[in-house]
């Protein structure tokens, strides 16, 4: 019996969670090793409450799961945080009862779940960033569908005007346009990393200090009429570079920072610094603030969760999180009530030192035999005239069946092609396109925000996201000619 006995304690005892064996008035009468160094601190626990062990408290919990479990007949768990280590515990108690029911003893199981919560946590934040992408990519490729075609035709009348006010009008709209078409870019990409390279060297000090001046307003004028100081303290090193979006870096950065100036209402000091080691970059913001509790803390990454009220959209945060996925690094935030907020991006340091930059041609190619299909028809007559307008031979339909057919019938230098569409997408007839005619250059448009390096674009030779410019339309055709002379210059050498 007593080997029996040895045997269970060998076993309890190399068990990593607190197990405890107490009395129906809370008293421990058997603890195991686990509990002994975590609660006990070292020292045996035996004949103390288990309420004072585990909760530093001097009467039986009020949230004790024992009657839960009691009165449900199933082991109910509790969580809680335990501020002594900075934890996250779950309980269990398993009720020994005698013959009328009446509990006579109870065994305590007490266990760190910290780490499989911050998974939990991750993976729920995962699935709701993964289903509001869905929703918001389909928003965004009907938008960029309207911005199409007002950025055409702003571009075109532009050609056609010459009256200063009327052309100054047609800017602003211009630009509007663009705003419209990058902030709609930003909620495709939030919610998921852009598949395209980051080959854009950037200089971490250069694009701080840019961003602390765009937050100058804020920070310096704002604060002021306040009657508030805050201070930017900046320590920001040479030569710290990574590959990446200047844009989206500076979008990221000025969140950070209005976040900051918001917490601090009674002025105080923005520490920003930028430094690397031996394998990173670093990025880090520290202010004197109010800080955010755990819960806070838990939800900020979270689409539309804000602390300011009407005054805040809670997009800035989860932007954020967009955009430092994109650039394969990974935020850590650490906050304290009353004693503010530090907040450090680590990204990878850049891999070239090179900078490239993508030219865009503006001079108008030879002209070209050019099939447009897409389900849009404004996009088509847009289209039909941007390119006849530019010397082109065009020919439009709305109907992947149609295509095909006037590809057979025809012969066409370039097919430029919407991705989706009711009959047949894009892809598909790109494939059976370059089965009529090999040396057909095809040309994919997309309001999706995809990229040329997919695995499925394998028949497609150019890829236009939607909206686009006129001299994006003339760069493209221009390379397509190109490719097509080349084509033709080998077949005639074979």
């Amino acid at each position: 019996m007593q080997k029996k006995k040895d045997n269970y304690k060998f076993l309890f005892d190399n068990l990593t969670d607190s197990i405890l064996l107490c009395d129906a008035d809370f008293t421990i009468k058997e603890s195991n090793h686990a509990a002994d160094v975590i609660l006990g601190k070292g020292e045996k626990i035996v004949w103390q409450k288990c309420y004072q062990m585990l909760r530093s408290s001097d009467h039986p919990c009020l949230d004790c799961p024992l009657k839960d479990t009691l009165k449900s007949g199933v082991i109910i768990p509790l969580v809680y945080y335990d501020e002594r280590f900075g934890e996250y515990f779950e309980e269990r108690t398993h009720p020994i009862v005698d013959a009328k029911g009446k509990v006579k003893q109870f065994i305590l199981t007490c266990k760190n779940v910290t780490k499989s919560r911050e998974l939990e946590d991750k993976s729920a934040m995962m699935k709701k960033l993964s289903a509001l992408g869905q929703i918001s990519s389909g928003v965004a490729h009907d938008f960029n569908n309207v911005l199409t075609v007002v950025l055409g035709r702003v571009q075109l009348l532009k050609k056609q005007l010459s009256d200063p006010y009327i052309l100054k009008s047609l800017d602003m709209i211009e630009r509007a346009a663009l705003d419209g078409a990058a902030k709609v870019r930003k909620i495709q990409e939030f919610s998921r990393p852009r598949e395209g390279k980051l080959e854009e060297v950037i200089d971490l000090k250069k694009v701080i200090e840019e961003v602390v001046e765009i937050t100058r307003p804020k920070w310096d004028t704002g604060a002021k009429i306040k009657g508030i100081l805050i201070e930017p303290v900046l320590d920001l090193r040479n030569q710290v570079f990574i590959n990446g979006d200047s844009s989206d870096l500076r979008n990221a950065f000025t969140n950070i920072i209005f976040n900051a100036i918001d917490a601090m209402p009674e002025g105080g000091v923005l520490s920003i610094k930028c430094y690397c080691d031996s394998s990173q970059a670093i990025a880090e913001f520290i202010d004197t603030g109010i800080g955010m509790t755990e819960e806070v803390l838990e939800r900020i990454f979270d689409p539309f969760f804000s602390t300011k009220g009407v005054l805040g959209t809670g997009l800035g945060m989860s932007e954020v999180w967009g955009i430092v996925q994109r650039h394969n690094a990974h935020i850590t935030i650490n906050s304290h009530v009353g004693k503010g907020t530090t907040i450090r991006i680590f990204f990878p340091l850049a891999v070239k030192l090179t900078e490239a930059a993508e030219t865009i041609a503006t001079l108008e190619g030879a002209p070209c035999r050019i099939l447009v299909v897409d389900d849009e028809d404004y996009i088509l007559e847009i289209l039909k005239e941007l390119l006849s307008e530019l010397g082109h031979s065009v020919i439009t339909t709305n109907s992947a069946f149609a295509a095909l057919k006037l590809s057979q019938q025809n012969h066409f230098d370039i097919m430029i092609t919407d991705l989706g569409m009711p009959e047949m997408n894009g892809l598909e007839m790109a494939a059976k396109v370059k089965q009529i005619r090999a040396d057909i250059q095809t040309i994919l448009m997309s309001g999706w925000g995809l990229a040329l390096d997919e695995k499925n674009l394998t028949n497609v030779d150019f890829l236009i996201n939607k909206p686009f410019s006129i001299e994006k339309i003339i760069f493209t055709i221009n390379e397509a000619s190109s490719k097509i002379r080349q084509f033709q210059q080998t077949q005639n050498n074979h």
